[in-house]
């Protein structure tokens, strides 16, 4: 079952930090963009850039692949999981996101979305607090035996691939 307004609003502050009421919409809720971004390079070397804000975004090219940051931390509840859809406004403007983006009950720390500018010609602003997705809550069918313990867990930050 997908959590409505209702019972967002009353997880919210157990679930994100900062929790946002504002950001609540009747079944997800938005999530926003961090300090911290990877940016591919030919050479495949992370650069991460703290930096950039609304007043100096960072401009993303065509076909350019980043990985950024939440800016909030995500700690997802025995019962529950989480997943993100990008908001359709970015959508619309060239954003893509991949589908990687599942949280267990369990997981907790920053999370890290896989941004790709997918336009042929618009250069896309990113700066932090740039609302990019939006979190949907399903409430399971109860509580899971093995909670996720793994590589990711207790992220700080963006980061790279574990494998």
């Amino acid at each position: 079952m997908i959590l409505c307004d209702r019972d967002l609003l009353s997880l919210g502050p157990q679930l994100l930090d900062p929790f946002d009421e504002t950001l609540v919409s009747p079944a997800s809720v938005d999530i926003r963009i961090g300090n911290h971004v990877i940016v591919e390079s030919k050479e495949f070397i992370k650069l991460a850039i703290d930096d950039y804000s609304i007043d100096l975004p960072m401009l993303i090219e065509p076909g350019e692949f980043i990985l950024v940051e939440t800016l909030e931390t995500l700690k997802v509840p025995n019962g529950y999981a989480v997943e993100m859809k990008l908001k359709s406004s970015r959508a619309r403007e060239g954003w893509n996101h991949s589908l990687a983006f599942w949280f267990d009950p369990g997981w907790h720390g920053v999370a890290t979305m896989e941004l790709h500018n997918v336009s042929r010609f618009q250069i896309l602003r990113l700066y932090p607090g740039l609302r990019i997705g939006q979190i949907i809550v399903h409430r399971l069918s109860g509580d899971a035996i093995n909670p996720y313990k793994g590589k990711y867990q207790g992220a700080t930050s963006v980061e790279m691939s574990k494998e």
